[in-house]
Order: C-alpha cells, then structure tokens, then sequence
C-alpha cells in the first residue's frame, strides 16, 4: 500500500487558481450503498495540502459518515455537484447525472463497470463520450509487479466482499439446514451488517464456533465450507472462517471427513489445480489455462461437491472459461441423491451470472438475500456484500485510493514516485475528453451495436482518439404515437422523454392536457386527434414507428386494423377482446406486432408468473394449483370513504369490470358466475397483508391461462383462480348500487331533472313491483341497506348534506352506468397530497412432473377464441368466503385435501409465492406509474428490435417479459418471490 505524504497543489492544473472535488452522493435507489470514496480524515488531509483546493459533498443522511463529519474538516456540503472538477464516487452514476454536469470536462473516478463492454452501462459510456468528460475507473487502478507479467489492484473492496460474504454464508447455512431438520449454533449467528465493527463480528464468530463444537444428542454430521479463489476476496472468507476456529481439512481428506461423526465446522480452500483438468491428460498449469481455456474442463461436481456443505465462490470467471461448476452439473448431483444432497448453500462473492456457477442466474440483494435453486440449495450473490461493513471497507478503500485522488486533483505527493501515479491513473483511464483510449477502443465496437440497437444518435465528433479516422453520423430518432393524455399517460410520457433517442407526439382530443403532458419538453409535440376522424387518426398513424393506445378498449381494434394498413406496431394496456384477436393473421402477414396486456393486471401479473414458471419448468416442476389476486387501492389513511375506493383510473371501466362474468377452477370444481354476479358473491376476509381488510371477485375467465402460461391442462390442476381486490364492504355498496339500476346499461325512459331524481328514475325502471314512492330504501335493499343508504346520501343521490345542484351537472347521456360512472369519479377522486397503492400476489404449488411434459412456458401456445367458457350458470350453491394467499381457505368446504388450518397438505408439494405492494409516490398514482411505466417499457422492447413476434400478443412473450421485469425493478416497481414457503 502507498504511504500518504504531503500533498502540495500542481499550479499547471488546468491553468487556473482553485480546484474542486465533488463527492457525489449514491442513488437512492441503492438503499444499502453507505460508503465513501474519501472519509472524512482524507478530506482534511487533502484540504490541509493546499488553500486552493475545494471539496463538495452531496448531502446525504445514509452515507456512513454524516455531513457533520464533513463540515467539520472543512469541506461544503451541497445538493449538487456544479462546480465539481473531479467527481468521485463508489458505484456508476446515471448517464443523465453526467450529461447534466457535462457543461465542462471532468473527470470521474468511479467503478463505472464499463470496461468489459457490460451493456447495461453502455448508455453511462455514451453520456462521458458524448460530454467529452473522463473517466478514471477505481477497478482499473493497478499496479505492475517488476517483471511486468502481473497486475494488482491498489483501491478494491474484495477482501471485504470476501469477509461479509463468509459470513452471510455462515448465517444462511444455519437456516437451510434447519430446513432440512438440522438445528445447528450457526442459525443464531447475526448476519454482518448488524455488528458495528469487524472486531465486534469476529468475537461472535468465534463464540459461534465454540458453539457449535459442542457435542449434540444423537451426533451430527460435520459442516464443511469450501472456499474457491486466491485473491482478496478468498482472503477476507478464509480470516473469518479462521476467526471461528474452523478445522482447515488438507487437500484429498474431503472424503474423511464426510464419513466420519465429527461435529464442529470444517473448511477446505479449493484451488483451481483441484478441479480443472486438461482433455488431453496433461496437468493443469495456470499459464498455460488462461492461454487455452477451452483445453480444460471442470470436475468440480464429482470431485469435490459432494462433501461441501457451503460454497463460498471467491473464483474470477471470463467468457470462454469453462464453467466451475453447470446447471446440469447440479442437477445431475441432486437428481443422484434424490434432492438430500449434503450442499445446501452457494455464496458466490464473484457475482458472475451464468458465469463459473451456470446455475447463478440472478442478484439478490442485502434485504433478500437468497433465491431457492435446483434441490432446494440456498443461493446468495449479492454485487455489494462490502457496503454491509461501510466505515470499515470505507477507511481502507479512502486510504488507498487517496494518493491517486491528489494526483488526480494535480497535487504532488513528495514521498510517491509521481510518475508511477500518473502512469497507473493512464491504465485507469477509458475516456479522456470524450475519446477513448488504449487499451479500451475495441469497446467501439460494441457502442455501435448498442447505439444500433438503441437509435441512438452518434456524437457529432470522433469518439475515438485522433488516429482513428471513423466518421460519424446521425440517426434518425424512433417516433412513438401517444393515443391519449388521461390518467396514466404521465409516468409513460416520462419515460420516453428520458430516452434521447425517441421523439413523442401525445395525441388527444383535450389538447390543454397533452401541452401539459408535454411540458415545453424539445422531443414531445402535442397534437389535437379525435379518433372519430379515420382520416386524421390516419395520417398520425403514418408518421409513427409504434403507436401507444390509451383509449377505452373498444377503440383498440379500429386504431390496430390502420396500424396494420400502414406497417406500424401497437402496444396497449387493454385485453386482448375477439376483435383484437381476429386480427391476429392480418398483423403476421404484415410484418405487425400488436401487443396488448401491458398495464398491471393485466401486464405486471402475467410477466411475474412468467418468471416463476420458467425457473419451475428449467428444475422439472409443473403447477398443480396457481391463484393470483391484484388490485388498486387507496392508500389505507385516505380510505375511509363510501366503497373504500377512489379512482386512479377510468371509473367506467372500474364499473364496468364489476359486471363481468367469471369462470375459475377451485378444489377441483369448476365454478361459472354470470354477468352481474360477481359483486354478489365475493370472497371475504382475505388474508393477504397483515392489516389490510380485504375482499376479493373472480376477475373474468381464468381457465385459458392454464394453456396461455404454460401450466399444462385446466383437467391436472386443482386449483386456478384469478382475482380482483378490494377493500372490504366494496361489493356490498356495489351490489346495492347495480340492485337499484345505477350499473344499468339500458338507457333511461326519461332524462333525470336532477341527482336524486336521478335516482328515483334508474329505481324506477330497474325494481318496477317496488314501492319506490314510499321510499323505503333500507326494506328495498335488504340486510346490506343501511350500508347502501349511507353511500348515497355521502354521494348526495339522497338528501344528504353534500349537494350536487350547483358542482356538478348531470352529463348529457341517458345510459345509467355512465351517469354513475361520472359521479363516483367525480366525487371519489383523489385529493391532493393522498396516494394510491396497488397489491399484487401470485401463489403457486409445484409438484415433481411426473405426467407429461409441460409446455414451455416462454413459448406458451396462444388460446383459441373457441376454448373460452360462457357457461351463464353458477355450478355450486356454496361459494367459497375466503380465498389466502399461503393456501386456499374456506369457511364451508369439505375438500380433503385442505386442514383445519387452511394449508395443502405437504404432498402438494413446493409453495411459491410473488407479490408487489407500490404506493403513488406525490407526483403520480400507483395505478398510472405501474400501468404507464410498464406500458413505455414494453414499447422500448419493440423499438430496440427485442421482440421478434408479429400478430395479436401479450406480456407472455419472453422478450417482452424478461425485459420489462428488470426495467420496473430498476424504477423501483419490484415483484418479490419467495420460493419454497
């Protein structure tokens, strides 16, 4: 480690007097990201170094030294970083934050994770190019040992990734094996993140291990960590593992120990000589491996991995290296032992997905720290396991790294070779001034590819440096058509106008609000379209790439058959209608993909349940029992209103779904409700999130997604059930309102004078043997009246202290669901300052396959018009009241298969679990943001030529699921499984 001097300023630095750092703050959305790049002790001796030097930090109350701590050395704290000339931080930063402070050239010292060509950040590369700013990458930042043939980092955090990933495997061995009936000490052990310091954490390791030497009744079996890597990161796991005082096994006794009765904790570093063999025989040899990987292959599985009870990965991978350890490889071992195989945990510290452990196939993160694999193995790879112990990774990091900060700044350090400094902080550069540099110009190549696939425009000057005489060009931008500016418009308008690559047009028919929608913004234009004008709608049509439909449903159809005419593709929230489906051949024949169910429900559900049935499909599983409720709500303090409910959005189509019909399969009885049913005969009582009263409806015909998922016949599974929520006491009222005729869709005999009259008019004509003169409301409406009655007078229809005369006028229609429609939403609107939440949860029983294949639920057959169920009858007297997401619950049942306590019995095998919970965050609903956001998302697929598919599709589509998944996450719209409950 380089010995800190002291520091004097290098007057030649940009030519002028004062110099700023700028410590930026980390995005919010990495809520466990509370390290700094320079403590507050770095600062002072920066600042101390010279008067002409300034540090900035963003103000930020999660970082692990407070702004105080700052203050009080002398630096300034900031909500942003202007005046920045080197802006350090920990992880990547948005590309918009870079373009926003690309006023002038800066440099940036991050780990920007760029320089392998990692797509996901390829905009972050484009922004530093496009700016013409710098780019100093902290994992770049190596030293040369004298004979030049190896390279070592001089600022990482591996150790400590090593040391906190030790220890959350320690912790998450505790509870597998608890779950396979094996209660050890281990499962009281702390995970890291909750100890103050290192010390602290090794003296509970230690008190740990101590433990767990104790001799237990009946004997035990040996726990044994395998630990693969020589780096710092196999370093920091094998100091804890030494701090607990395991048994370190030499190489070849793996077996011994396996068969012996020893209790205690026994660990075994892997090397790569232990597992990678050359197919010609010849002995593994490190230089000769990393010439020719592809000579090599892995006996991991078979040679060590059968006694290992814990791996901690600590291994680096790149393309074209054998796999330590496949999926098959797994599979294959828990097949062999029947799923009781002795590893239960897999820590990879690496975080290499799809990479030395095939079966690696997504992060976890520090607040879900593990997803279930093949038999039931806990795995854990969370790509920021050092933020759980921030001061500490904090103040080492802050000392290493602060000598090539000063140089960075143009300060000289009299005790350090500067020209060693500057020559390592030339090897950390990937950008200077806007052009990349050697070693890094082959990642050229892959810009263009993702600007290709992106439309983005390439900057007008060479983004390589001077000796490359590439000439550059613009590309046209993609234009999306926005077809409405109602409630859910917002969040999409927002996420397109992020993308620098598209230009939007929001067409509507109120075009004070698509000029608000478009906000002055330089890519959006607000035009004036009444969808009434087929010429007009026309002409829009022509000018777009792909068009987004807003409008009611019933409008979809003739929009798609001029998106068809022109060669335009479609997306919209709605279901896919008998109208839309018929369309279906017309779109394949040219070149159109029309993809509908993009909202939330439907949308978000079906790409949730994607995700769960192709993990279930790759480990053998198929789904004996699948239901899934979703609803929007109001947040649960501003719903104390009449129906528990406000409208987020179309309150038509909100009333209207109360009509629908129903078919859904439970206990193995296929029940049908008819039109109008559905509000009578909810499910009660709903115990889905600890303090929500809840209540809940069949939504529709749930039989066609058996086939629509993947999930095999409606004839092998019990159960499958899709639901709307709501809060409870909302179908009593809504029931109320359809008795009385307020739902009705026959027009009126007579305009109503006024809102009471209203009433007395749509009761009229709906109760006619009814004493509707005497008034008699609660004896009209039974049990429920009263609750009934209170609605009505709140609403003002009958003579309440609210009235209607002069704040709202009666809409020019006869047809009464309408007239309700606009009176619920005018009175049941939000109020500024309240928020919406929608619920969403998904439960699954997976069974071993044992019947036939299952088919493939990424290429899940779409189902016929012809196989949807009518049936306008209710099959059963007795209507299930509750319906709870760990099991199905009845009030009355008398299903064998269900205990006192609601659970299925253990052999209906695997219980898998998805939900979301998202609130309206101030500025737009729950509703819009998960309806409109998804709906851009899954736009940006088709305009990044992701969706190969062309006719009548949905969310179902892998490459629209897979993609729109991982965008919400990133906005913060998560759907949370757990597998195995």
């Amino acid at each position: 480690m380089l010995q800190r001097g002291p520091l004097k300023l290098h007057h030649r630095f940009l030519g002028r007097r004062h110099i700023t750092l700028g410590i930026r703050r980390e995005d919010p959305k990495r809520i466990w990201e509370r390290r700094t790049p320079l403590t507050p002790s770095g600062i002072s001796s920066l600042l101390s170094s010279s008067r002409d030097l300034e540090v900035e930090v963003e103000s930020c109350q999660r970082r692990c030294y407070p702004d105080n701590a700052y203050l009080s050395v002398g630096a300034k704290i900031v909500d942003q970083l202007d005046k920045a000339d080197v802006v350090l931080g920990i992880k990547e930063p948005p590309a918009d934050q870079v373009r926003r402070l690309g006023d002038r050239n800066r440099k940036w010292m991050i780990f920007s994770h760029t320089h392998k060509g990692q797509e996901h950040n390829m905009s972050l590369l484009n922004a530093m190019m496009e700016t013409k700013q710098t780019l100093i990458d902290h994992e770049l930042l190596t030293t040369i040992s004298p004979d030049g043939e190896k390279q070592e980092r001089v600022a990482a955090f591996g150790w400590y990734a090593g040391a906190v990933g030790a220890g959350e495997a320690l912790s998450l061995t505790g509870l597998a094996l608890l779950q396979r009936g094996q209660a050890t000490s281990l499962l009281h052990l702390p995970r890291p993140y909750t100890f103050q310091s290192l010390q602290e954490y090794k003296l509970a390791l230690r008190r740990t291990g101590d433990a767990c030497k104790i001799p237990v009744s009946g004997g035990s079996k040996p726990i044994v960590i395998g630990v693969t890597g020589k780096g710092k990161v196999a370093q920091g796991a094998m100091e804890m593992l030494d701090a607990m005082g395991v048994q370190w096994i030499p190489a070849g006794q793996l077996s011994d120990v396996q068969s012996t009765n020893s209790n205690g904790i026994f660990a075994y570093h892997i090397t790569p000589s232990d597992y990678l063999v050359r197919e010609d025989g010849r002995p593994y040899y490190r230089a000769d491996y990393y010439a020719h990987p592809n000579f090599y292959r892995s006996i991991f599985s078979a040679k060590i991995t059968p006694y290992l009870t814990t791996l901690i990965n600590g291994v680096g991978w790149n393309d074209g290296f054998p796999p330590v350890m496949s999926t098959s490889d797994l599979n294959t071992l828990v097949d062999a032992e029947a799923g009781k195989q002795k590893l239960v945990v897999v820590q990879d510290v690496t975080c290499d997905l799809h990479g030395g452990l095939e079966f690696v196939d997504k992060h976890t993160t520090i607040d879900q720290p593990h997803f279930i694999g093949p038999g039931g193995v806990l795995i854990s790879t969370t790509d920021i396991l050092p933020a759980e112990m921030p001061i500490e990774a904090s103040d080492h990091f802050s000392r290493c790294l602060l000598p090539y900060v000063g140089r960075a700044l143009g300060l000289c350090d009299a005790s350090t070779n500067q020209r060693h400094l500057d020559d390592t902080l030339k090897r950390a550069s990937i950008v200077d001034h806007g052009q990349l540099i050697e070693p890094h110009r082959h990642l050229e190549s892959k810009l263009e590819k993702w600007r290709i696939a992106t439309g983005t425009s390439i900057v007008s000057s060479s983004s390589v440096a001077p000796s490359s005489t590439k000439t550059t060009k613009i590309r046209p931008k993609k234009k999306v058509l926005l077809l409405g500016s109602g409630l859910v418009a917002g969040p999409a308008v927002d996420v397109f106008v992020q993308r620098g690559d598209i230009e939007l047009a929001i067409g509507s028919n109120n075009l004070a609000e698509a000029h608000a929608l478009a906000g002055g913004r330089s890519n959006v234009t607000a035009l004036h379209i009444d969808v009434s004008d087929q010429s007009a709608l026309s002409n829009a049509i022509l000018t777009a790439d792909v068009i987004v439909s807003l409008l009611p449903a019933p409008k979809h159809p003739s929009v798609a058959r001029l998106c068809i005419a022109h060669g335009k593709h479609m997306v919209t929230a709605s279901y896919i209608s008998p109208e839309m489906k018929s369309l279906h051949h017309d779109a394949v024949n040219k070149g159109v993909v029309l993809l509908n169910e993009c909202g939330l429900d439907p949308g978000i559900d079906s790409m949730a349940a994607m995700r769960i049935l192709g993990r279930a499909k790759r480990e053998g599983k198929r789904v004996t029992s699948f239901v899934s409720w979703c609803g929007g709500l109001p947040s649960p303090e501003c719903a104390d209103v009449p129906l528990g409910y406000k409208f987020a959005w179309s309150s038509k189509a909100v009333l209207t779904a109360s009509l629908n019909p129903a078919t859904y399969k439970l206990h193995n009885s296929i029940h049908h409700i008819p039109a109008g049913g559905i509000i009578s005969h909810p499910f009660t009582s709903l115990d889905l999130w600890r303090g929500l009263n809840l209540e809940g409806v069949a939504n529709r015909d749930s039989l066609p997604y058996a086939a629509k998922y993947g999930m095999g016949s409606v004839e092998n599974m019990d159960d499958i059930f899709r639901g709307t929520l709501r809060y409870e006491g909302f179908c009593k009222v809504m029931d109320g309102f359809r008795k009385l005729g307020l739902l009705s869709l026959t027009p009126l005999y007579r305009e109503p004078k006024d809102w009471e009259d209203f009433l007395m008019v749509c009761a009229e004509q709906t109760m006619r043997d009814a004493d509707i003169k005497g008034q008699n409301w609660e004896g009209l409406l039974g049990r429920e009246g009263e609750d009934v009655v209170n609605a009505l007078k709140w609403l003002g229809l009958l003579g309440g202290k609210f009235t209607l005369a002069s704040d709202l006028p009666l809409p020019q229609t006869k047809i009464p669901i309408d007239i309700t429609a606009h009176l619920l939403g005018h009175r049941l609107r939000y109020l500024p300052k309240e928020r919406d939440m929608v619920l969403l949860h998904h439960t699954f029983h997976l069974v071993p396959n044992t019947i036939s294949p299952l088919p493939s639920p990424l290429n899940a057959p779409k189902v016929p018009p012809q196989t949807f169920i009518t049936t306008p009858t209710i099959s059963q007297n007795k209507l299930p009241s509750e319906l709870a997401p760990m099991g199905i619950n009845f009030s009355e049942h008398n299903s064998s298969d269900v205990n006192h306590e609601g659970e299925r019995h253990p052999e209906r095998g695997m219980k898998v679990t998805a939900s979301l919970v998202h609130y309206g965050d101030g500025t737009s609903s729950a509703m819009s943001i998960t309806v409109g956001k998804t709906l851009a998302f899954a736009t940006g697929r088709i305009l990044d030529g992701h969706v190969s598919s062309r006719g009548v599709i949905g969310p179902d589509d892998p490459n629209v699921w897979t993609g729109v998944l991982d965008q919400l996450e990133e906005v913060g719209v998560i759907v949370k499984e757990n597998w195995g409950v």
